[in-house]
């Protein structure tokens, strides 16, 4: 029987990928929901936990939606001013090359705001700059997910680590140092197989396309690699900030800007990182709504609403009214695109809270299928940077992927005497590569895009991330058995 549950316990996320490739991400979604839910109650669940698995999801549905709100009604504003168009207007006298801007603002808006903000932010801003500067909403969604799926190890201040391992695995600093090394180690290797393909894509697009991609990326992976160590959470941002700085000294042929448009962004990003810095204004950013053991279910949740990315993004929405001195707020549409995930957003969710909260005289499904992957023996350090990927998969969060699966992983490393802190960093790696094929980001991307053809990007970011995770999995496991 135990066999038997194990081989369920893995239902629902098989479900939900091949469905979601074959017949497209909503039928998946929906598809993924009612077998998870059929499983729940054959999982020795309590009958009450069903309604409060359900109304968690809504909450973490409310959680999100807040972002793609915030980030609609920027890109609104921003639209309404006509600062998006000077932005591009601005990037062409900086430099005439369409290749030099198109991965400039990729890599760098991308890996900036992931190190700042994390929580989707870059696919809420980034690709709508692409598809200003002339590429298809697609391209530009798959190529941000992408990148984001690298950066995505140091996301909000190093959040995935702070919270992931950290606060429940009781880390030395030195372990940590160790994680965050090892990590961008496996990240610049993961980046070179995506970059391979993100070029494949925008060369199959725009053939004139070809220059800067590997000058660009190495400015930023390199510093990234060689700082992990000493900066740990704060590498992301130093690192995309050495790049912008780079480009600008080195790569900019017209270094007279006209920074007026990029100001909301400026401001967007100073917002995000006061609370970083001053750490007086912690207890207000801290204040959380807590739902603990819902109906006496055992199942709990919460709301963080100063968290959110949501008020630095009005604030900016906001101050570019005010700069462009048009106060007129397309408030209606921002609203239409943001409700119409809501029906794709909370059963996603869903499948997630309903496999944490199965369960009562038995290990939930989530706990179950951690059980099987920790008897894979010699093989474990094959598969996991892939519990990792399908963590973020599953949950839509690098962060919570960590906490879900790092204990998992810490203690198979420890019963299989191999390193805590290589398993770590490839469950880490795992989890940031796996940004770019969750299905929140995407269909949270393509809503504020307008587009809905969630399943191409999935098709088309699935298999790089699947092979540069098994990539990943090859390097670490002649790190710990051969070298």
């Amino acid at each position: 029987m135990s066999i038997l549950y194990s081989v369920l316990s893995l239902t629902p996320i098989l479900v939900l990928l091949f469905v979601s490739l074959l017949k497209g991400v909503k039928a998946g979604i929906y598809a993924g929901f009612i077998v998870t839910t059929i499983l729940f109650f054959i999982w020795d669940s309590k009958l009450i936990a069903f309604p409060a698995a359900l109304i968690s999801a809504f909450i973490n549905t409310i959680s999100i939606l807040m972002i793609v709100f915030g980030a609609l009604l920027l890109h609104a504003n921003m639209e309404e001013v006509g600062f998006i168009e000077k932005i591009k207007s601005s990037l062409k006298k900086a430099h005439h090359n369409t290749s030099f801007q198109f991965y400039f603002l990729a890599f760098f808006l991308t890996a900036f705001f992931e190190s700042v903000a994390g929580f989707g932010t870059p696919g809420a801003i980034v690709p709508l700059l692409l598809i200003s500067l002339g590429f298809s909403p697609i391209l530009s969604i798959v190529v941000v997910l992408l990148i984001d799926g690298l950066f995505a190890i140091t996301g909000a201040i190093g959040t995935p680590v702070i919270a992931g391992f950290q606060g429940s695995l009781d880390l030395g600093i030195l372990q940590v140092k160790q994680i965050y090394l090892y990590a961008s180690c496996f990240m610049i290797v993961s980046g070179a197989i995506l970059l391979f393909f993100i070029q494949r894509f925008v060369v199959k697009e725009h053939p004139e396309i070809s220059a800067y991609s590997w000058k660009l990326y190495l400015s930023i992976a390199l510093p990234f690699v060689i700082l992990s160590f000493f900066l740990k959470e704060l590498t992301g941002v130093i690192a995309a900030t050495f790049m912008g700085a780079f480009a600008f000294f080195f790569f900019f042929t017209n270094k007279k800007l006209d920074w007026k448009p990029w100001i909301p962004y400026g401001i967007l990003v100073i917002l995000l990182l006061v609370p970083k810095i001053i750490t007086a204004i912690q207890p207000l950013i801290s204040f959380k709504l807590s739902f603990e053991n819902m109906f006496n279910s055992n199942v709990d949740a919460s709301f963080l609403p100063f968290r959110s990315p949501l008020f630095p993004f009005a604030i900016a929405a906001l101050f570019a009214a005010l700069l462009g001195k048009n106060y007129k707020v397309r408030l209606k549409p921002v609203l239409n695109k943001t409700l119409s995930i809501f029906l794709i957003l909370f059963p996603s969710l869903g499948i997630t809270q309903l496999m944490l909260s199965s369960g009562t005289t038995m290990p939930s499904m989530i706990a179950t299928m951690s059980e099987l992957f920790a008897q894979t023996g010699n093989a474990y350090p094959i598969i996991s940077p892939f519990i990792g990927v399908m963590g973020t998969f599953i949950t839509g969060s690098t962060t919570v992927s960590n906490i879900i699966f790092g204990s998992v992983q810490y203690s198979s490393a420890e019963n299989l005497s191999l390193s805590t802190e290589i398993i770590l960093a490839m469950q880490l790696n795992g989890a940031s590569l796996g940004n770019a094929i969750c299905l929140f980001n995407i269909i949270s991307a393509a809503a504020v895009a307008g587009i809905t053809k969630y399943t191409t990007i999935l098709n088309k970011n699935i298999g790089p991330v699947l092979l540069a995770t098994f990539i990943t999995s090859i390097i670490g496991f002649i790190i710990l058995f051969l070298v």
